[in-house]
């Protein structure tokens, strides 16, 4: 039985917990079935599926009539907390998908939108720019805040996390051996240790 091959190629300044599960062509900052785009962070236990072509006949029948598959694209300057579950057609940038939430089916999301902890969409729907979901009722409500203050609060939020999820995780450096992993693990530990 052939052995499965996956590809996985990260781009520059990307975080991505070693404890997640990656499979399949996957190139975060260009190319492949999932296009993950720059400077996203994705923590531990987070699971993204290209479900727009669901099986291989469809595939096929997409190959045969000349379209190719429908990627599904993240944009930059992303978010996704632990344990949250993304389908969808599109994500846009700037967006945070808390702990536990879900985007279903071919949900587009727009930008600067913050889909809240253990909330979902619904299935295919179209979320506009600076929407935020919450509540038990997965309420709805459009963020007001300028774009420059919700831009300068999302970069220090993704600096804060670029900073500390090193020091809680084990994080793999893109072309280091196993061994200068594990280093930077204990390296992070005795600097979190110190404090």
């Amino acid at each position: 039985m052939p052995k499965e091959q996956h590809v996985l190629n990260i781009g520059k300044r990307a975080v991505v917990c070693q404890d997640i599960e990656l499979k399949g062509e996957i190139q975060i900052g260009a190319g492949g079935p999932i296009i993950i785009g720059q400077n996203n962070i994705v923590e531990e236990n987070v699971t993204i599926l290209n479900k727009l072509t669901r099986t291989l006949k469809q595939f096929l029948l997409q190959i045969l009539n000349f379209r190719l598959p429908t990627a599904l694209t993240i944009g930059d300057d992303n978010v996704f907390e632990v344990g949250c579950y993304v389908e969808g057609s599109k994500i846009g940038s700037k967006n945070i998908i808390e702990a536990k939430a879900r985007i279903l089916g071919s949900t587009s999301l727009g930008n600067n939108c913050v889909v809240g902890a253990v909330c979902s969409t619904k299935e295919d729907e179209n979320i506009s720019d600076n929407t935020v979901i919450f509540g038990d009722h997965h309420n709805r409500r459009i963020q007001t805040a300028s774009a420059n203050q919700l831009s300068s609060l999302h970069t220090r939020h993704l600096d804060y996390l670029r900073e500390v999820l090193p020091k809680f995780n084990h994080i793999r450096v893109s072309g280091a051996p196993e061994s200068q992993e594990v280093a930077i693990s204990r390296k992070a530990i005795k600097q979190t240790a110190s404090h």
